[in-house]
C-alpha cells in the first residue's frame, strides 16, 4: 500500500494540520456496527496496564531473550531496513501494510513487541493490531530503534528473508477491513506535529483543540499547555467520555501527554473513529518545556 502524501513535512503549522482535504478516514459505520469498534476500542483500554504497552530498550531486550515464546514485528519502511538492519528474527511489515498482511502474524495470544525507528509508528501499530484483535502488544519506546543501535545491541544487516504465512490468527473482516483503510489514511509525517508548529498553530488557528490525555494529579503538578480550545480525558476514560470529542471529525485536533506515548494511542483511536485532522505532540510535554514554550500551572 503507498502512503497517502498531503503536504511537506516542515510547512506552517496551520497548514501542517489541514488533513481533511487529504482524503476522508472511515467512519465506524463502515465497521459494520458502531459498537464493534467501541468493543475493540473498551476491551483495548481496560486491558492496559500502568505503562501502556510502552517498553524500555531493556525491558524489550530481556522480553526478547525470555524463555517465554514473543513475536518480533518491525514496522519501518523497506528502505530503512535496508540502509540500517534489523532485530535478529523480526518480520518486516511496513505500518500502513500492517492489515493486509495479517496471515504473517502469531495466534492472537502470542506476545508482540513492535518497533520502529523511534518508538512512534511501533506505537500506532500496537494500537491498530490490539483493536484488531490481539491481546499482548507493546512498542518499543525509549528512543526506538535507533537507541537500540546507538545502545550497542545486534544488528543484523539488510531485510530479513520472506517470512511464511501462519494463519494461526482470525481477526473480524469487517474490523480488519477497516483498520486497513485507517492505515493507508495516516498523513505524512505518521501523524507528528513538533512543539514549534504547536505554538505557531495556536497563535494562528484559534479553533485548534488541544486535547490532553494524562491523569488529573500529572496536569495539577506538571501544567498544561494553554490554547483556545482544551479538552482533558485521562486515556483511561477516552471512550467512556467520547461524547465530550469534537462532534465535528474535520476539527483540527493535536493530543498530547506527557512524553507522547498515550496521545498517540489517542490519535490512532480518533482516526480509527474517522476524525480527519489529528496530530500529536512529538515527546509530549516534556518536548514542549524542553523548548522553551510556556505552560500554564495546573490546579
Amino acid at each position: 500500500m503507498m502512503l497517502i502524501v498531503c503536504r511537506p513535512r516542515y510547512l506552517l503549522a496551520l497548514a501542517a494540520l489541514a488533513l481533511a482535504a487529504c482524503g476522508v478516514a472511515p467512519t465506524p459505520t463502515e465497521v459494520g456496527s458502531e459498537s464493534q469498534l467501541d468493543m475493540a476500542v473498551r476491551t483495548f483500554l481496560a486491558d492496559m496496564e500502568s505503562d501502556y504497552g510502552a517498553l524500555s530498550l531493556d525491558d524489550f531486550a530481556e522480553m526478547r531473550s525470555g524463555e517465554s515464546r514473543t513475536f518480533l514485528l518491525d514496522v519501518r519502511q523497506e528502505d530503512e531496513v535496508e540502509g540500517r538492519g534489523h532485530i535478529e528474527g523480526a518480520l518486516v511489515v511496513p505500518l500502513p501494510e500492517l492489515a493486509k498482511r495479517t496471515a504473517q502474524l502469531p495466534a492472537f495470544d502470542i506476545p508482540i513487541l513492535a518497533y520502529s525507528g523511534t518508538g512512534w509508528r511501533s506505537t500506532i501499530a500496537m494500537t491498530v493490531l490490539e483493536l484488531m484483535g490481539w491481546n499482548d502488544v507493546y512498542s518499543l519506546v525509549d528512543g526506538g530503534f535507533n537507541a537500540w543501535v546507538e545502545r550497542g545491541y545486534p544488528v543484523v544487516k539488510g531485510l530479513p528473508a520472506e517470512a511464511p504465512a501462519l494463519n494461526t490468527a482470525e481477526p473480524d473482516p469487517a474490523l480488519l477491513a477497516h483498520m486497513d483503510q485507517v492505515l493507508g489514511s495516516i498523513p505524512e509525517g505518521w501523524g507528528v506535529i513538533t512543539p514549534k508548529e504547536i505554538n505557531q498553530a495556536l497563535a494562528e488557528a484559534p479553533d485548534l483543540m488541544l486535547i490532553d490525555v494524562r491523569s488529573e494529579a500529572e496536569i495539577a503538578s506538571k501544567g498544561y499547555i494553554e490554547g483556545a480550545k482544551r479538552l482533558v480525558i485521562p486515556i483511561e476514560q477516552f471512550l467512556a467520555r467520547r461524547s465530550e470529542w469534537p462532534s465535528d471529525k474535520g476539527t483540527a485536533i493535536v493530543t498530547y501527554c506527557g512524553s507522547g506515548h498515550r496521545c498517540t494511542i489517542a490519535m490512532t483511536i480518533l482516526w480509527s473513529y474517522g476524525y480527519t485532522n489529528v496530530r500529536n505532540l512529538e515527546g509530549g510535554l516534556r518536548a514542549w518545556l524542553e523548548a522553551g514554550y510556556p505552560i500554564a500551572p495546573g490546579t
